[in-house]
């Protein structure tokens, strides 16, 4: 127990309370519930074996090539998707020889990692080296789960590219402001220092017999999930008004340690992904997780225009289950403004922001059809915009007014209101028709003056761009020491991308050859220096 002095009265104290620890801003991803009382007194292995659980289909099985913007403009996004192979989805991934200590070497041994003991429910902090450590002790005391190291603007970031639909349609790629995304520096997910909602590439580490309860993602969010090593197997609950409803009372009554949720509605999918599987999870879906085996996944999070009605219910189910702000989706609210922004720029040609002017749209340029999704989503926005109070409209600053936005989303309703569905479907996502494609698609860039590689961000380039490329001594006017490969890491061993900005520019791959770097998924993640380098004191 703790004990304190009141400021200016000597004899006065009180006992505290022993504090609970703080929840995580955590993915996997939870709406941040109060920590469970006590444990579980439902057994998981027979919740695993019960066939109810398997006699709803749910999910609908699909080939890679078949995921694409057309297949989004003509169903929405309302089922579980499942992929068996990535072909087609232009998923980049690490080899399955990728394991937990690359996953150090590219993140760092320092990285702080929010981590789950899953008996308790509660949340502590631990290094990446020790995570290793805990992960690869074959007598573990405990069960922990990491599912929340978000790696973006690290080294893990180069070899991981998301599906290429979530990159057309992912509002942070077509309607964040992109000089935000590219000042973003730090590599954590501290919400003081976010220059974007940073939830786009999570890498989810579980040992045996790990599990995470019955959850909605954050901020209505939907969700792709590969399996690199190991499974997973999903409970699966479709996002129903009355089971939205009843989820809303499990989680208020705090006593989810007691009651296995997909015991409470009508319709429960089990799920078993394996090894190389890749799934997509819509908007709204309540699922649960466990882990059989072992097992390293990635995956990520994006909010989208083909089911905004869905992603505005589950932001008000986390005010009525009062998810505190630091556990839900960064900048939501303001997401919103830039898509009414982001839309009435693609379509009338004007610009409310301060960063950007107007366009002049062609008059011999064809009407642009609007899905009904996203007609009424653009609805719904204005609606809940107005629904809030002024306090939390959290208008950005970068729009120079909110009053004649909203003007011209209505002015745009309007003229959309009789859009055809069928020409709708295009293959074409709306907000990225106006984009420059190519600037999209390069991440990296080439500096000749300094021969550093380092990413598109504003401000100077991060300490581990530049740690492979200085010499082996202080000595600035000495003889320059490149580090070597190693020729044993798993990026030593794979073959060129073929994908990546460096590989374009290779010549064997029809580019010009004048950056002459390796690709970025060969970049050795341990560097060894040369046999002729020498220390610099003692030769």
């Amino acid at each position: 127990m703790a004990e304190f002095h009141l400021p200016g009265k000597r004899n006065s104290s009180r006992q505290l309370r022993e504090r609970k620890q703080k929840k995580l801003y955590s993915e996997d991803w939870a709406l941040g519930d109060e920590e469970i009382e006590g444990r579980r007194v439902f057994s998981l292995q027979e919740k695993l074996e019960d066939p109810k659980f398997v006699a709803h289909v749910l999910v609908r099985e699909m080939h890679g090539t078949e995921m694409n913007v057309s297949y989004f403009q003509r169903y929405g996004f309302n089922t579980p998707l499942l992929f068996k192979e990535k072909t087609g989805l232009g998923l980049r991934l690490p080899t399955s020889n990728f394991s937990i200590n690359d996953v150090r070497m590219c993140v760092g041994s320092r990285r702080v990692l929010d981590v789950m003991d899953v008996n308790t429910q509660k949340n502590s902090e631990m290094t990446m080296k020790d995570w290793q450590k805990y992960y690869e002790d074959p007598d573990k005391e405990k069960l922990l789960n990491v599912i929340s190291l978000e790696f973006s603007h690290t080294k893990l970031e180069n070899y991981v590219q998301t599906p290429t639909v979530v990159r057309q349609i992912d509002w942070v790629d077509c309607v964040w402001p992109r000089h935000l995304k590219e000042s973003q520096t730090e590599a954590t997910n501290l919400l003081e220092d976010m220059k974007y909602p940073k939830v786009q590439k999570y890498c989810l580490m579980s040992v045996k017999g790990c599990y995470t309860d019955f959850h909605v993602d954050f901020g209505g969010t939907s969700v792709w999930y590969h399996i690199l090593k190991g499974g997973k197997v999903f409970w699966l609950i479709p996002p129903t008004e009355h089971n939205l409803d009843l989820y809303e009372r499990w989680v208020l009554s705090g006593k989810q340690g007691d009651i296995f949720f997909g015991d409470n509605v009508d319709k429960c999918a089990r799920i078993h992904l394996t090894e190389g599987n890749t799934f997509f999870i819509p908007t709204g879906w309540i699922h649960a997780v466990y882990t059989p085996v072992d097992s390293l996944v990635f995956g990520g999070n994006f909010l989208h225009s083909f089911g905004i009605d869905k992603q505005l219910k589950i932001a008000q189910v986390e005010d009525t289950t009062k998810v505190p702000q630091k556990f839900r989706y960064p900048f939501f609210t303001e997401m919103l403004w830039y898509v009414l922004e982001r839309y009435v720029h693609c379509l009338l040609g004007r610009s409310h922001l301060t960063t950007t002017s107007d366009m002049v749209l062609s008059p011999d340029r064809p009407h642009i059809h609007l899905t009904y999704a996203e007609l009424h989503g653009l609805k719904e926005i204005v609606m809940y915009l107005h629904m809030l109070p002024a306090n939390k409209k959290n208008v950005p600053d970068l729009i120079r007014d909110p009053v004649p936005l909203i003007q011209d989303v209505r002015t745009l309703i309007g003229q959309h209101c009789q859009d055809s569905r069928e020409l709708a479907i295009t293959g074409r996502p709306i907000l990225s028709v106006f984009e420059d494609q190519e600037n999209r698609v390069k991440n990296y860039t080439y500096s000749r003056s300094s021969g550093v590689r380092g990413s598109n961000k504003v401000g100077r380039p991060s300490k581990t761009s530049l740690s492979h490329d200085r010499g082996g001594g202080g000595d600035k006017n000495g003889p320059r020491r490149r580090r070597t490969r190693c020729k044993k890491c798993e990026a030593c061993q794979r073959s060129d991308c073929g994908e990546c900005s460096f590989c374009l520019d290779m010549v064997k791959f029809g580019g010009p050859g004048r950056a002459k770097q390796t690709c970025n998924m060969r970049q050795c993640l341990q560097p060894m220096l040369p046999v002729t380098a020498a220390c610099v004191h003692c030769g």
